[in-house]
């Protein structure tokens, strides 16, 4: 804070303190205490228990009236004056609304909101994963509103550990503002534009033609997270157009449609590198969400088969200390590069780090498995012929409620059982 707090100033905050709804805070339903711009809700029933925080909460007053105050000059996500912005305290159980909000319609009492389900993230994969860096919800209605949104949550961390989050809720307006084709309004009045969340079955409709003749262009596009992106052009665009525009129109469209395709594509590249490893190419640990868990367990509990691979090399310690952890990467590479070559596309090869590797396999039989070890000997021969790596594997077929953390440790039990008995046998 730029002032030192001062004793009128914690006397102004505990006088304008009041309780509404279950709730305790000010500016609950008007705006009593000019000292914050919005509404502040807290689970304590004291003033001076959050007022430390409470007295701290301008500087984001300041920050968001700076950003709002921005000229969007992409007329896209950068639009933010009608984005909902707050902070909510995870450790003090308090929320901040930058705007005004009335209490007696809404008070938060669930602080568990991050716990898995509820928006399709978790609090421990954002303890873990999600460290600094700004993730995205699934679509969920929003008490406030009751209406389909997402949000934009980033991580505030105090002394390394999760204090709060600062949320920022993108609703049907919002994202009119990234698909409006401002050069050609004609074509979004007759287009429909949704946004579909693939697991929950929730959806932004964006944008509704004017009149639903015929969709005579669809065109639909998955994109990480489990979201899809449907874009339909009504008959009537082209009954209402000129004939002689009409090839111009068509091309245009194509290209809205390609432009669209582009933008995804890029998107799944920037996603892509995200969770990959840099040395290896192989996924990195990133690619163990929520998500992916729910997905292989439906995978289970319908009778398809997933099998969990624990790899890790023998010696590296050795080879790192007698010939350089150049020659120890060079190891870890050669490894990874015969993993990937010996199981499909369909499948995932991680390196979780070191020269520990995780290997998922989906429908694949049991007795296939097995030999997957002898595979990647035989592929490492084949890409390195002068050159002996040795490594130890375990496998585990995952079961009905195993998370995949369950799945990777009984495979990693396996491994250090199938390394001491190796162990044994050449001593």
């Amino acid at each position: 804070p730029g002032d030192p707090v001062t004793a009128e100033k914690r006397r102004a905050f505990c006088d304008a303190f009041e309780a509404i709804n279950g709730t305790h805070g000010v500016n609950l339903t008007r705006h009593n205490y000019p000292g914050l711009h919005g509404t502040l809700q807290t689970a304590a029933t004291q003033c001076t228990d959050n007022l430390d925080d409470a007295l701290l909460l301008p500087a984001f007053d300041q920050a968001v009236s700076i950003n709002r105050s921005q000229d969007d000059h992409s007329h896209g996500l950068g639009t933010l004056e009608l984005k909902f912005r707050y902070y909510v305290d995870l450790n003090k159980h308090y929320v901040y609304f930058y705007d005004l909000i009335n209490s007696r319609r809404f008070a938060m009492h669930r602080w568990t909101f991050l716990q898995k389900g509820t928006m399709g993230i978790n609090r421990k994969d954002i303890d873990k994963l999600f460290t600094g860096r700004t993730v995205i919800s699934s679509i969920y209605m929003d008490d406030i509103t009751q209406e389909n949104v997402m949000s934009f949550l980033t991580p505030v961390y105090l002394a390394g550990t999760l204090k709060g989050i600062v949320m920022v809720d993108v609703n049907q307006d919002n994202l009119k503002n990234i698909f409006y084709t401002q050069d050609r309004p004609l074509v979004w009045r007759y287009l429909n534009v949704t946004l579909k969340d693939m697991d929950s079955g929730k959806e932004i409709i964006i944008n509704q033609s004017k009149n639903n003749l015929f969709q005579y262009v669809n065109y639909s596009h998955d994109i990480p997270g489990g979201l899809r992106v449907s874009l339909s052009l009504d008959l009537t665009y082209f009954l209402v157009s000129s004939w002689k525009a009409l090839a111009f129109y068509l091309l245009a469209t194509a290209l809205l449609l390609n432009m669209v395709r582009m933008h995804f594509r890029l998107y799944r590249n920037v996603t892509r590198e995200n969770i990959s490893d840099a040395m290896t190419g192989l996924y990195n640990r990133k690619i163990l969400t929520p998500e992916l868990e729910q997905r292989l367990q439906r995978l289970v509990n319908a009778g398809t088969p997933v099998t969990f691979v624990a790899i890790d090399c023998d010696r590296l310690k050795l080879i790192n200390d007698t010939q350089g952890h150049q020659e120890g990467d060079r190891i870890i590479t050669l490894l990874a590069k015969a993993i990937k070559t010996s199981i499909r596309k369909s499948d995932y090869a991680i390196r979780l780090g070191g020269d520990e590797f995780c290997i998922i396999l989906v429908d694949y039989a049991a007795d296939l498995a097995i030999h997957l070890p002898e595979r990647i000997i035989r592929n490492l021969q084949i890409i390195a012929p002068d050159k002996t790596v040795h490594f130890s594997a375990g496998i585990y077929n995952m079961q009905p409620n195993d998370t995949i953390n369950d799945a990777y440790q009984a495979s990693d039990a396996q491994l250090y059982l199938n390394k001491q008995q190796k162990q044994h046998r050449s001593s």
